[in-house]
């Protein structure tokens, strides 16, 4: 069964994958402190570092080519409240804010 896993500040959490939902949403689902605000794209305290899985994932989407410099999306950093498991597959997510 694929896996997500969610490495925070405070500390590894591995859970079942859940298609087409953000990763705000699991996190908070499953009471996983992923820091966040606006859950649209605009205040970035969800910046989250791709570890493993990208082709798991949605496209990089219009709000966070707003809110991430080019320099930022080429290291592999996205937005939580934008990120959606589309395929399944085994993620693995950094909660990375500034």
């Amino acid at each position: 069964m694929p896996q997500l896993t969610l490495h925070t500040r405070a500390g590894t959490h591995e859970l079942p994958v859940e298609m087409n939902q953000t990763i705000v949403a699991i996190a908070k689902k499953n009471k996983v402190p992923w820091g966040h605000a606006c859950q649209r794209g605009v205040c970035a305290q969800c910046r989250t570092l791709v570890v493993g899985g990208v082709e798991y994932l949605n496209e990089v989407t219009a709000e966070e080519k707003l809110r991430l410099r080019k320099a930022e999306r080429a290291e592999g950093f996205r937005l939580g409240c934008q990120i959606r498991i589309v395929s399944e597959g085994d993620v693995t997510l950094t909660h990375r804010p500034y």
